[in-house]
């Protein structure tokens, strides 16, 4: 009985810490150019909208034509399941023509995410 109590204290303080190491070892942001295409803070010009599909999150992001290339746009998803990354090439879209979209798609157990996003110009 002794050791199923001090194993569950044990436990106990484990999950403890363990949930609150990542807060205080969390780097502090820093400000640069990378930080602008950020999907909290999108790319100037650009404008994204997150929304669900099947097993997975899609994104569509809109850019005004100073934005973009010279052509158009495209978007670039970067997607997350677990511990696999890739990426997902948007659609690409001439100025003033609707929005970009790319798709993670997950499996039946697996929901994918976007975990952020880049615009290239074409």
């Amino acid at each position: 009985m002794k050791r199923r109590v001090a194993g569950l204290a044990f436990s106990a303080l484990f999950l403890l810490f363990a949930a609150a190491a990542p807060a205080s070892a969390a780097p502090a942001p820093t400000a640069s150019p990378a930080s602008a295409a950020s999907p909290d803070r999108p790319r100037p010009g650009c404008f994204g909208a997150r929304y669900d599909i099947l097993f997975g999150e899609a994104i569509a992001v809109r850019c005004r034509v100073t934005a973009g290339g010279e052509y158009g746009y495209r978007v670039v998803a970067h997607c997350s399941t677990g511990g696999a990354y890739w990426y997902a090439l948007g659609t690409f879209v001439p100025h003033g023509f609707g929005p970009s979209v790319a798709k993670c798609e997950g499996g039946l157990l697996a929901r994918a995410f976007v975990s952020g996003y880049h615009v290239i110009g074409g």
